[in-house]
């Protein structure tokens, strides 16, 4: 399996996580629901980001950075970061609410551009045996069994 197979497909995974947020959020009935919802989105997204960090994206900032694309990959998982710490320590239910929505849209254009364009840079870019062994090197990170 190549790297943007592997992500492509964990996006699938998140873009389900996001529409029930979409729906669970407002119903939430304390500030301690929210929390938690936040958490488990922080949890899936961090691990995430860092394996989309370490295993594509160092290996495409030459490219990207001419684009202007990488410098906007960066500051957006800063930006969701940053985000689901100030849901942590809000105060009021509904100021969580609103953040939470907000980071979840913010998630859905994020993961738009990794997958129309960031994606497609990789493959154009990458060599087929760079994609294939990187995608190894995420299944192992995942724990995902090889098979041979």
């Amino acid at each position: 399996m190549k790297i943007t197979d592997a992500f492509t497909a964990e996006h699938a995974v998140l873009y389900a996580q996001l529409d029930h947020l979409e729906k669970a959020v407002p119903a939430a009935r304390t500030l301690g629901e929210v929390q938690a919802m936040s958490a488990l989105l922080e949890s899936a997204l961090s691990s995430h980001a860092e394996l989309e960090d370490v295993l594509l994206l160092d290996g495409l900032d030459p490219g990207l950075a001419q684009m202007g694309k990488l410098e906007r990959v960066h500051s957006d998982h800063d930006a969701i970061c940053r985000g689901l710490a100030k849901i942590q320590a809000c105060k009021k239910r509904a100021e969580a609410q609103r953040l939470l929505l907000s980071l979840v849209q913010v998630t859905r254009k994020e993961f738009d551009l990794e997958d129309r364009v960031i994606f497609k840079v990789a493959e154009e870019t990458m060599h087929p045996d760079t994609l294939e062994k990187l995608g190894k090197t995420w299944a192992r990170r995942r724990g995902v069994p090889l098979r041979s």
